[in-house]
């Protein structure tokens, strides 16, 4: 019934279709809705910082800025006290969770910090200038 060539190509087709229908209905693709959670997902272990969406206001503002240069936000010490009280080694690491959204002292510093950089001073000067605005605590 099924020679040659013609009948192996007709019954590997039928074959394909059959595993089809079956990967089909056992409910093996996802849906679109969880085929979007899973690229939201894996979005989410990307990034670097919590999304600024979460928040509002000024508290949005920094997290913004944390987002747009996490960079220089790892090159400069929190002086808030974070360091010892939640293990944070740089500025940078307030901003990966929501430590900065209830913290002056990281909210002024990155918002400080963002103008200078780009008004191109350097690295070390950033730091010497929050570390005299920022080092008692205030």
């Amino acid at each position: 019934m099924f020679k040659g060539t013609k009948g192996i190509v007709v019954l590997t087709a039928a074959a394909l279709l059959v595993v089809a229908i079956v990967y089909a209905m056992s409910g093996g693709s996802q849906s679109s809705d969880s085929a979007a959670s899973s690229s939201d997902d894996a979005a989410a272990k990307l990034r670097v910082t919590l999304d600024p969406q979460r928040f509002q206001g000024n508290v949005r503002e920094t997290y913004q800025i944390a987002e747009r240069d996490p960079a220089l936000l790892s090159q400069l010490h929190c002086y808030c006290g974070c360091d010892k009280t939640l293990g944070h080694h740089s500025l940078l690491d307030c901003y990966r969770d929501d430590h900065a959204s209830r913290c002056a002292i990281c909210m002024g510093e990155a918002r400080d910090a963002e103008p200078m950089a780009q008004r191109g001073m350097p690295i070390e000067q950033i730091r010497d200038t929050l570390r005299a605005r920022y080092s008692h605590g205030e």
